[in-house]
């Protein structure tokens, strides 16, 4: 018999022998999962302090960075006599801020109830914890029945999470404190400055059923000001404008740019970084540079009035600001408000002098250097095929000065160019408008008031013309593109496409 044969059978042996003692062990060993469990409930915690929340009549903390108290708010009486509702927390003299109730009790609620990980014991040299001098904060709890707790609570423990916290001499590790505890009562302050509500509309079909839409929002009103701005920036909603906007101070020019678009949606709400104070005294006014603000918005959106004002950029990049009449100075991220922080005059307006729609517009005349003129008269003919009875479509018929029929292609290439004459500044300069290098009309099909733009030549500007809207300056424009309009106007005017 071979020798590992041999073995074999000697070892089945053995096993059949040994068989029930085998299995025996092999049942009484113990699982993977009982060796977890047994080593998770080898952990224990110490129980400190253990008393009920209802029973807490003030906290007391007094640490690095600040001393405040914390006491129950009044709870009115429940009608049923077996309610228990839980008690809610505020902080002694910040009642009439936006606390955050709900992180005030539940950082008042850790002190009724703390347990440790850890027992050190008493220990001689307290400093090395944190529970001693200027970094230690101390707690002093009372409770309605005159009883009190104090304790210390020191540095983050290095051998495992949480605190060194002192009690009757004895020094423990523990988890269960709120280090929401461990700031100052701004922190306890919510952040959410504001948030401006939909615009919607009620609308009730044939049957009688009213559902809510939903609608864009819209800016009635703005006013930019502040240290920043030479003039203030005025903004009306005007529905009758291309662009719905119209900035009517400094100038009068279209607004609906894009850096009005991210105003826009900038000002639906804002909610801060942090709050830097309470109190708007013209001491913290001064401290955080809003007694003259950088930047002030006065705005009406959906129907709502919000004033925000913000500070020049501090050393971390942030800006200091106030709102409305919140009682509050805060931190905001620049970002958050630099649309309309940092916006000026040429980054809200649309670069056109000017921008009529050409369906609007019966008459445009061109006087060029006083004395040639240009006129295309329009005439509106109904067309039939694309009209409805609620909605008429007109197509528009061109003739100049002489009656003679002008392609509507080359009106309208003609019309583009007079628009597209872009305005490159807002810097006031000097300018002679009594010797105009180019006079435009416009006159309208529902009679209202005609619009005349003025191209005037600038005291040593060579390449720049300004432009005046109804006698009102409203910038620069290049030379060569008022020269260029020259050249198309007298082209149009034989029926020439523009070369």
């Amino acid at each position: 018999m071979k020798k590992n044969l041999r073995y074999l059978i000697i070892m089945l042996a053995v096993l059949v022998v040994l068989g029930g003692g085998a299995a025996l062990l092999l049942l009484t060993q113990p699982t993977e999962a009982e060796e977890d469990s047994s080593s998770t409930s080898s952990t224990t915690t110490e129980t400190v302090i253990d008393r009920e929340d209802s029973e807490i009549a003030s906290i007391q903390v007094d640490n690095p960075s600040a001393s405040f108290q914390i006491l129950p708010l009044e709870q009115e009486a429940s009608q049923e006599e077996d309610s228990q509702e839980s008690v809610q927390f505020t902080i002694d003299g910040y009642q009439d801020y936006d606390l955050d109730t709900s992180e005030v009790t539940g950082a008042a609620t850790t002190v009724a109830a703390i347990t440790a990980s850890k027992n050190l014991g008493e220990q001689e040299d307290l400093e090395q914890f944190g529970l001693s001098g200027e970094a230690a904060t101390q707690v002093t709890v009372r409770y309605t029945d005159g009883t009190t707790d104090e304790f210390t609570v020191g540095n983050e423990a290095g051998e495992s999470s949480g605190r060194y916290l002192l009690k009757d001499g004895v020094v423990y590790i523990s988890s269960s404190f709120s280090g929401a505890l461990l700031g100052t009562p701004l922190d306890f302050i919510q952040t959410e400055v504001y948030s401006v509500d939909d615009l919607v509309e009620e609308v009730t079909d044939e049957e009688g059923n009213t559902t809510e839409n939903t609608l864009s929002d819209v800016l009635y009103h703005v006013e930019l000001s502040g240290t920043n701005l030479e003039e203030p920036i005025v903004i009306e909603y005007d529905e009758t404008k291309i662009s719905t906007y119209l900035i009517t101070q400094p100038v009068i020019a279209e607004s609906g740019s894009n850096q009005f678009t991210e105003m826009l949606s900038a000002l639906k709400s804002l909610t801060a970084d942090s709050v830097a104070a309470v109190g708007r005294t013209q001491e913290n006014l001064e401290e955080y540079g809003l007694a003259e603000p950088y930047a002030q918005i006065v705005f009406n959106m959906n129907g709502e009035d919000h004033t925000l004002a913000v500070s020049a950029k501090n050393s971390d990049g942030n800006r200091y600001l106030i709102a409305d009449d919140k009682d509050m100075i805060y931190v905001v991220s620049a970002d958050t408000v630099t649309s309309w922080a940092d916006a000026d005059l040429m980054s809200l307006r649309m670069s056109y002098v000017w921008l009529p729609n050409i369906k609007d517009v019966s008459v445009m005349t061109l006087t060029v250097e006083g004395d040639m003129v240009y006129r295309f008269d329009v005439e509106q003919v109904l067309n039939e095929e694309e009209s409805t009875e609620d909605s008429p479509s007109y197509d528009l018929v061109v003739t100049n000065a002489g009656g003679e029929s002008v392609e509507y292609e080359n009106y309208q290439d003609l019309y583009q160019a007079v628009l597209s004459l872009a305005v490159l500044s807002a810097d006031q300069s000097d300018y002679d408008q009594d010797a105009p290098v180019l006079e435009v009309t416009y006159e309208y099909f529902d009679g209202s008031d005609p619009d005349t733009i003025v191209y005037c030549t600038v005291a040593d500007q060579t390449e720049r013309y300004a432009a005046l809207l109804n006698s009102q300056y409203n910038g620069l424009v290049r030379r060569s593109e008022v020269a260029k309009v020259l050249t198309y106007a007298e082209q149009v005017n034989q029926n020439q496409a523009i070369q």
